[in-house]
């Protein structure tokens, strides 16, 4: 489970990730969708921790991010929006790699990677695999040992539609297999067909959350199953979003209007 208890994070006195409060249970895949800046990605790397939240608190299985930052990182896998490996690095040392940091034996971690379609590359690197191809060995990394949740930044970022589905196939393959899944994806697609809720950001706030159903309702969008693109992720996107622009405006004025 991935827990998030008033989670909050500032840069130089700017609140960038208001307070939040949320839970991904094992086998759910919750969404993170929002415009550039949102919070996204800082939530994301709070979590796994990569920065140091101002305040509240965050756990991986059970483990504190903080107070129990080893036992945490034990339980979690993450794949920031870069891999950040060199392409000329030969996917089978990064393998053996992985698996000596993450302490589980190498055959396991072969076991992934043939799980992932890519058993028979170990002497290639990673530059001569598609983008799909190399997402797809990072996320079956990103899972040895004993994961239990995982945190995706913009999984399939700059990839074809093939590439695409190959990430989202790895994805449902992770939560078959009850894993805790968090992803910020700007594609609506990829939130639509995978994610189980989705949390609308905007300004490091959460200004919506709930399943795609719950989130047409809220935005007042009609909703027809005999429409092909039922439901309209974009249209839902737009009307929740700019709702909460306008909630974020209307506060600031407030405040600003009881300092004057």
């Amino acid at each position: 489970m991935i827990r998030l208890d008033e989670l909050h994070k500032s840069y130089g006195g700017h609140l960038a990730l208001e307070p939040v409060t949320l839970e991904v249970a094992a086998g759910e895949v919750l969404a993170l969708v929002g415009p550039n800046g949102a919070g996204k990605s800082t939530m994301l790397r709070a979590l796994a921790g990569l920065i140091r939240p101002a305040g509240g608190r965050a756990s991986i299985g059970g483990h504190d991010v903080v107070t129990d930052a080893a036992a945490a990182r034990r339980q979690l896998g993450y794949l920031s929006q870069r891999s950040g490996a060199p392409l000329t690095t030969i996917l089978g040392d990064i393998t053996t790699l992985v698996a000596d940091v993450r302490n589980v034996p190498v055959s396991e971690a072969l076991e992934a990677l043939e799980g992932a379609g890519l058993g028979r590359r170990l002497g290639c690197t990673l530059g001569e695999l598609s983008g799909g191809q190399r997402q797809r060995v990072m996320l079956a990394l990103a899972t040895l040992g004993p994961v239990t949740a995982l945190l995706l930044d913009e999984p399939s970022i700059s990839l074809d539609s093939e590439g695409a589905e190959e990430v989202r196939l790895a994805i449902r393959q992770a939560r078959e297999r009850g894993t805790a899944i968090l992803f910020a994806s700007h594609h609506l697609h990829d939130v639509a067909v995978l994610a189980d809720r989705i949390a609308v950001m905007v300004q490091g706030r959460v200004v919506a959350l709930g399943t795609l159903a719950e989130l047409a309702a809220a935005a007042g969008v009609p909703s027809d199953p005999n429409v092909s693109d039922f439901p309209p992720v974009e249209r839902i996107y737009q009307v929740l979003v700019k709702r909460g622009r306008n909630a974020v405006a209307r506060r600031l004025a407030l405040v600003r209007e009881n300092a004057a």
